[in-house]
């Protein structure tokens, strides 16, 4: 067989093999630019071209006839999902490709795009995920996807709000007509062949709905539910001794404080958890005194060095436990023997100055019940731990805390707080810090302090022998629980 013979060859058996597409097309108003994205579209060997009139009041209707398309009138709005679904529907190709009337793709982009579902390589095309710089436009979709994929064990490629443009088997998606997008997106993604092969680029192109932000964050919480749900049962090991919490408090130091004139009349509590810090619990205490504490409470959370025995010496309340209670239950076990009006919570391993901590404690004197370790800088959002806390703070109504958590110190809480949050919810911090809001309470973060330059590197739970550390998963399981306790509540 000669060359030519070979190139007809191959070029007729790949014809014989491809696919048919269908592209569904939604336009709310889009007489601007549908006849550019059509005329795009028609270049490409497409079987036919449905366009949804999703409450169209233009000439898209008429555009969309003239241009020899399916037109499917809808009179009430649907959100951009249920309009592609619904345009699906009347699909008569192998494949379906979902794109937008106010985003104009090119005809070899698309080409390229399709490619993978037409000669039968996947089921599901993707838009692959580009690492965009974090802003305040972007990072509430884009620590959703993150989150997501990190709950699902996939590497983060593709979007998981399946905007357009992507594309599916018109076999694998008629069994999924009225699946919300989120849970499409797992469904697609954890049970079929998927391609994310190109780069599309539609950040801040097309136009600006407002009006649909409600349902799809409506959407997105409803879907997370039963996949986080799913997550945490499995993967959920809280290694506290919450128990022993209910025993009496081992107090073998009652040390020594003062009265203070710093917080207008209010007393303070600060309380340190304390595993084998003896290098550094003398400089915490010295610098914790500066700020007229009614009293320091050491706990002494299974140490075997010198802590307990310097904590003694600097005439501090020490608590002491033989025993390792776990992550934070040490700060519930200080709050249920504090007696002041302000607890400031610090770590033993770390010092900070009085000056640095004095902002927490100023700001509950003066009417703050929860003071915040601020934490806003949106870079860190690429981090699945801060975008856990961005993601629990969004879901309560609180998108102005960012990734500011009780998970972190150091952070101040009043009385008041406490007695109706309960000591006992400090073991979760992320839930004490839903249960404060729920209830009312002003939560706030009132200052920064950069703490991870501090912290005392420990191999056992910082080590990351998988795509996180222990310590890392165990805060990320704490943020899922205070998500799930917060959409069950009753």
């Amino acid at each position: 067989m000669n060359e030519a013979a070979e190139l007809f060859s191959g070029s007729f058996l790949g014809v014989i093999l491809m696919k048919t597409l269908s592209v569904v097309l939604p336009v709310y108003n889009e007489e601007g630019t549908l006849k550019t994205v059509l005329k795009q579209i028609k270049k490409v060997n497409v079987l036919e071209i449905i366009v949804i009139a999703n409450g169209c009041t233009d000439a898209s209707v008429k555009i969309a006839k003239e241009e020899g398309c399916m037109v499917k009138v809808v009179e009430k709005r649907l959100s951009p999902h249920e309009a592609r679904m619904e345009g699906a529907k009347a699909a008569k190709g192998d494949a379906v490709l979902f794109v937008d009337g106010d985003i104009i793709l090119s005809a070899s982009e698309i080409e390229r795009f399709v490619q993978p579902l037409l000669f039968g390589h996947s089921d599901v095309v993707l838009n692959k995920w580009e690492k965009t710089k974090i802003n305040a436009f972007n990072r509430s979709e884009m620590t959703w996807s993150a989150v997501l994929h990190h709950a699902l064990g996939k590497p983060h490629r593709a979007n998981a709000y399946l905007k357009a443009p992507y594309g599916v088997l018109l076999s694998v998606l008629k069994n999924y007509w009225e699946m919300p997008p989120l849970s499409l997106f797992v469904t697609l993604l954890t049970q079929y062949r998927v391609s994310s092969h190109i780069t599309i680029e539609t950040q801040g192109k097309g136009r600006f709905r407002p009006f649909d932000r409600p349902l799809r964050s409506r959407e997105r919480i409803q879907s997370y539910q039963q996949l986080l749900q799913t997550y945490y049962t499995l993967a959920s090991n809280l290694k506290r001794r919450v128990d022993m919490l209910a025993q009496p408090i081992p107090v073998v130091e009652h040390g020594w404080g003062k009265l203070s004139s710093f917080y207008g009349g209010k007393q303070l509590s600060v309380i340190v958890p304390v595993c084998n810090e003896e290098q550094t619990i003398k400089q915490v205490i010295a610098e914790a005194r500066k700020l007229e504490p009614l009293e320091i409470i050491v706990v002494i959370n299974g140490s075997t060095d010198q802590s307990e025995a310097y904590a003694k010496e600097q005439g501090v309340k020490t608590l002491v436990y033989d025993e390792r209670l776990g992550h934070d239950c040490g700060r519930a076990a200080g709050a249920l023997a504090a007696t002041g009006d302000i607890l400031l919570f610090i770590d033993g391993d770390f010092v900070l100055s009085a000056q640095e901590l004095y902002p927490f404690a100023s700001a509950v004197a003066s009417g703050v019940d929860v003071a915040l370790n601020v934490c806003e800088d949106e870079e860190k959002l690429t981090h699945v731990v801060q975008g856990w806390k961005y993601v629990l703070n969004e879901t309560i109504g609180r998108k102005d805390l960012l990734m500011s958590s009780m998970t972190a110190v150091p952070h101040a809480i009043s009385r008041e707080c406490l007695e109706k949050i309960k000591p006992e919810s400090l073991t979760v911090p992320p839930f004490a810090q839903i249960k404060a809001i729920i209830e009312g309470f002003h939560v706030q973060a009132v200052h920064h302090v950069d703490v991870n330059k501090f912290n005392r590197f420990r191999y056992s739970e910082h080590l990351s022998l998988k795509s996180h550390s222990p310590t890392a998963e165990l805060i990320i399981q704490d943020h899922i629980f205070a998500f799930l306790s917060y959409l069950q509540r009753d």
